[in-house]
């Protein structure tokens, strides 16, 4: 802290020693991009419309501003560099993207994934408020709600401003749509894709257009957009309930088999085998509104406003092999030198799971706003938002197991997914063989809102250091809430009272799954039963089976609200000087932060109908924050610059993570939020050399070291709590519960550099001319001060890979295009797993390629693929050999007609 604090007062004195009355102008800039380095959204006047002028425009935005930006321009109408904003954003150096179903769901910038997203510079929750939530990790994030082809540039900015909005730890992603032009007077654009999913049994289709207009001699602009897709996904996939677990004390009563080398940690068993197949419709739609009014030269008047929805419809099929807690389970039982059990016959169970999830989603945004001048000094802004996003999100499920258990091999062995054997006198697709087992009827609601004001000045100078003087105040109130319906049915297994599957007819179907998991070596099987999650009218599933059973039960212990009041103010001062005769512009400042939570929610046992089982919980939490900034830009020659700067920056932890519910469950589990979460804190110094040998070409290389004050992470600790025994059966009579919380760490460093190549190749002789390339490399470093629970090593920070990089080849010749494309992200903790252990995810790379052709003046045909080497998404437990999971979301080929006019 005390380096950072330092070397920040050496690059605020550099620039204000400088201070001498001669100052220079920026060309080819805007007021606001001059002064402070923000950047206004792009106008349907520049209507880039090749990958060469896409490179030309997003370079000449990094060189113009004060601040440290990357920038993605859409290529077209319809059509960025990738086919979904997160990817899109892998091509900025320092981004890293996490893939889940289908498409990357999440981002982390320069190893941080608590960033701000915005639309048109006003923040974009989701249901979740901030964070992910909901189904399988945030595979349903934002991101993948907002229609891609409605996007015309994204600015992401790593150091920020007094001015900006709190909240990024690595940087802020601006998503910015179109606007008219006060030039033109009319325009529309559209595209239309068919896309084929390999893992999907029928095509794709998206419909995107777009209208702008503007009159009364450019004073008003509207534009309008909308977009329509109709995607059908698959995916096949080894995965876990809880992936790998260390056995109980109790496993043996041999101490050697429990724990063979004595390092105090038990061997680990996989929880339970599965192999499924996951067939998901998604319908997305979306329409943007940008209006602006000109009054006069001194008074313009603007509005912005979206909608976007997504109904999902996923059905997800499954076979599951649980391994056994107790030696006594398995014969020829394999343990690895790192004590894993890889290989072995377990007697257990088969079981047939099929899963039903909805989850109709609605985001709402709009924001009106006016500037205006007093005079030639004063310049005066405002703007309200409001923001509304919800999230239906129902899970059905059935299981059903066969009557007895049966010998299964299985082997981890060298190959990507464990090989299974059955007993050549056992088929599990014969219905004879299985009882109903479990059911759920689960639903989650979630609601957010934000409403924010804000209030900006700006007063200029005509003459010495600074430029300008700005200030502002801004509130934001954001408010969530989240109900949770339960009800999780276990069924007899008793031979005069459980119920066969046979019992009735039609509730059950064989699944052969041809071409399954085609990229992975191992033995596991394809056609298995399921029974179907048909509620057969019934409000819920469980009344099929029982006429008393009441689904859906609210759950408190699994709900609540929260509201979040922010007040914050801030003062910024824009200079432009020389130092040692080499021109100096920049930025420096303090913002104010007052953020209060308050948080109600419930305490007790998950699906208790006792009186009084419920404790309600409420708790308000205050905290202060003074974030100061300063950024300096030095041109060093003509096509050189030098950037330094520092900043402290706060972000607020995920809303989940401040549930002030808690609850514990008779299976000696638990899981609850904390409201008394500190913000991740972190002082951040960042230098940058960039050299523009000609328009839409850049070399640079930029160095950067975060001292991470506190940051959050899980973990699943052990908890007495009072009255209460996790285990009836054992002689403790208060057994320890294992519980899910939410911790500040301390003391974690950050530190790393990133290198950007983007270079025509033009003064190549021939054909060869016509190409060009794109490179990205990013180091990272880190420490965490968190040892895991069975290494006894550090562990890095959460979803930061050390290593991660992009390539793009392209070429372009008149109305001929072409592109090739590759990402690489090496492996990265994912989680803290049940023990304290490391689960992490492995290296990948991706393969992309397109080739595009102007047929007539404004039409344009392309054909375009994505993981064409069908790369699959793997974790491990620690240990390579413990796989914990392996998914293949299959390639992606698309066919676009785009047309402007």
């Amino acid at each position: 802290m005390k380096r950072i604090a330092k070397i920040s007062q050496i690059a605020l004195v550099a620039a204000m020693l400088g201070a001498a009355p001669n100052c220079f102008a920026q060309e080819n800039e805007s007021a606001a991009e001059a002064e402070t380095g923000d950047t206004q959204a792009p106008t349907t006047e520049v209507i880039v419309t090749g990958i060469r002028e896409s490179e030309a425009e997003s370079i000449d935005i990094k060189r113009r501003s004060k601040l440290i930006v990357d920038s993605i321009v859409a290529e077209d109408i319809g059509k960025l560099p990738d086919q979904n904003v997160a990817e899109s954003l892998e091509r900025v150096s320092g981004v890293q993207v996490r893939r889940e179903i289908d498409e990357a769901a999440d981002i982390a910038i320069r190893g941080l994934s608590q960033n701000r997203l915005e639309f048109n510079g006003h923040t974009l929750i989701s249901p979740y408020g901030r964070g992910a939530d909901g189904p399988d990790e945030g595979a349903y994030n934002v991101l993948t709600l907002i229609p891609s082809e409605l996007v015309a540039r994204m600015d992401v900015t790593k150091l920020p401003s007094p001015s900006m909005i709190e909240g990024s730890l690595g940087g802020t992603v601006n998503i910015l749509t179109r606007r008219a032009s006060s030039r033109k007077k009319f325009f529309i654009g559209g595209s239309a894709q068919i896309v084929d999913k390999s893992k999907a049994g029928d095509p794709s289709y998206r419909l995107t257009g777009l209208v702008a207009a503007s009159f009364l001699d450019g004073r008003l602009g509207v534009a309008i957009g909308a977009n329509y897709q109709r995607l059908n996904i698959g995916q096949d996939s080894f995965d876990s309930y809880s992936s790998w677990r260390e056995q109980p004390d109790n496993f043996s009563s041999d101490p050697d088999v429990v724990d063979p080398n004595g390092d105090g940690n038990n061997i680990y068993y996989f929880n339970d085998i599965r192999y499924q197949r996951l067939q998901e419709k998604r319908t997305k739609y979306g329409v943007t509104t940008n209006i602006f009014f000109e009054a006069n030269d001194s008074l313009e008047f603007h509005a912005d406003l979206l909608y976007a929805h997504a109904d999902t419809d996923r059905k997800r099929n499954w076979v599951s092999i649980p391994l056994s807690r107790a030696a006594s389970g398995y014969t020829d039982l394999v343990v690895s030198e790192n004590e894993n059990i890889v290989a072995g016959t377990v007697r257990a169970v088969i079981q047939g799971n099929a899963e039903r999830l909805t989850l109709p989603t609605d985001i709402f945004s709009g924001q009106f706003g006016v500037k205006g001048k007093l005079g030639d000094r004063i310049e005066l802004s405002s703007d309200v938002s409001f923001t509304r996003a919800t999230q239906d999100y129902g899970q059905t499920y059935l299981r059903a197991d066969t009557t007895s258990a049966q010998l299964v091999s299985f082997d981890f062995r060298d190959r990507d997914v464990p090989a299974v054997g059955l007993p050549a006198n056992v088929d599990i697709t014969d219905p004879a063989l299985y009882i109903y087992r479990t059911s759920f009827d689960n639903r989650y609601l979630y609601e957010a809102e934000e409403a924010t004001f804000r209030l900006d000045a700006r007063y200029s100078f005509d003459r010495g250091f600074l430029t300008s003087i700005e200030a502002g105040y801004r509130f934001a109130q954001i408010d969530l809430n989240r109900e949770t319906y339960r009800n999780q049915t276990t069924y007899p297994t008793g031979a005069s009272t459980r119920i066969p599957v046979t019992a009735i007819p039609g509730n059950y179907e064989i699944v052969e799954f041809d071409r399954f998991l085609t990229g992975a070596q191992g033995d596991f099987p394809t056609a298995y039963l399921v029974p179907i999650t048909d509620k057969q009218g019934n409000e819920g599933i469980c009344q099929v089976f029982s006429s008393t059973c009441t689904p859906n039960l609210y759950d408190p212990t699994s709900s609540f609200t929260l509201r979040e009041p922010v007040h914050s103010a801030y003062v910024q001062g824009n200079f432009e000087t020389r130092l040692l005769a080499l021109p100096v512009s920049g930025n420096f400042g303090l913002r104010y932060v007052n953020t209060r939570l308050i948080a109600d929610g419930f305490y007790g046992i998950r699906g208790s109908t006792t009186p009084g089982a419920f404790e309600p919980v409420n708790q308000t939490v205050a905290y202060d924050d003074w974030l100061p900034s300063v950024a300096t830009r030095f041109e060093v020659s003509d096509n050189v610059l030098f950037r330094l700067g520092a900043a402290r920056v706060m972000a607020r932890p995920d809303t989940r993570d401040q549930s002030p519910s808690f609850s514990i469950t008779s299976a000696g589990t638990g899981a609850g939020g904390n409201p008394a979460l500190q913000p991740f804190r972190v002082n951040q110094l960042d230098a940058s050399i960039e050299w523009y040998p000609r328009r839409g070409a850049l070399w640079s290389l930029a160095a950067f070291y975060k001292d991470v004050e506190s940051f959050i992470y899980s973990q699943t600790v052990e908890e007495v709590i009072p009255g209460l025994d996790a285990d009836p059966n054992d002689s403790d009579p208060e057994t320890p519960y294992r519980i899910g919380r939410t911790f500040n760490g301390q003391g974690a460093t950050i530190k790393g550099f990133e290198v950007q190549i983007r270079q025509p190749l033009d003064f190549l002789p021939g054909p060869l001319e016509h190409f060009g390339v794109k490179g990205t490399y990013t180091f990272i470093d880190s420490k965490s001060g968190i040892i895991d629970g069975r290494t006894n090593e550090e562990l890095p920070l959460q979803s930061l890979s050390k290593h991660s990089g992009t390539a793009l080849l392209f070429y372009e010749d008149g109305p001929f295009g072409m592109r090739v494309g590759y990402s690489y992200r090496s492996g990265f903790l994912n989680r803290i797993g049940l023990s304290g252990n490391g689960i992490y995810y492995r290296a990948a790379g991706y393969l992309s390629a397109g080739v595009d052709y102007d047929i007539a003046k404004g039409v344009k045909i392309s054909v375009s693929g994505s993981n064409l080497t069908n790369t699959p998404t793997r974790k491990y437990a620690n240990y390579e050999e413990a796989t914990a999971s392996y998914l293949e979301n299959g390639r992606n080929l698309t066919a676009t007609l785009t047309f402007r006019f």
